[in-house]
């Protein structure tokens, strides 16, 4: 779990999202690695390297719509890269989905939020009837 989530956020470090962050990047992303293994049943390293931050401390990342795409999208390809197993996918989907609407910032929570069903996803990287890679999509492919 902390393999994907390192993995999903090293995909996303050259994106606007973490441009606030800079050089403070692998703490950043090693403070979120920890809240996703304790939030999916892990060990407890979040609250306990990371308690302290709590009170007053600003999220270290908030999503707009746009933000939202490229942030799932990258997911789905950190599942490829670290061999993340298919059967837990879909579930793990769910939870990163609703995550992401409540990393929302506040502005982008009034607006209309666009739906990333896992099966929606799953079919911008899957053919219907080859279940091959799709080669098109020039905002939904990895760098």
């Amino acid at each position: 779990m902390r393999d994907l989530a390192l993995c999903h956020l090293q995909r996303l470090r050259l994106m606007l999202l973490f441009a606030r962050v800079g050089h403070r990047f692998d703490c950043v992303a090693s403070r979120v690695a920890d809240f996703v293994v304790e939030s999916c049943g892990g060990l407890l390293y979040y609250g306990e390297r990371h308690a302290h931050l709590q009170a007053g401390s600003r999220p270290p990342l908030l999503l707009d719509e746009e933000g939202r795409e490229p942030w799932l999208v990258q997911l789905w390809y950190a599942f490829e890269d670290v061999g993340f197993p298919p059967a837990l996918r879909a579930d793990f989907w769910g939870w990163a989905k609703r995550l992401s609407e409540h990393r929302l910032a506040p502005h982008a929570r009034h607006a209309g939020r666009t739906r990333y069903t896992y099966d929606t996803v799953r079919s911008w990287f899957l053919t219907p009837a080859a279940g091959e890679r799709l080669a098109g999509l020039a905002t939904r492919r990895s760098p």
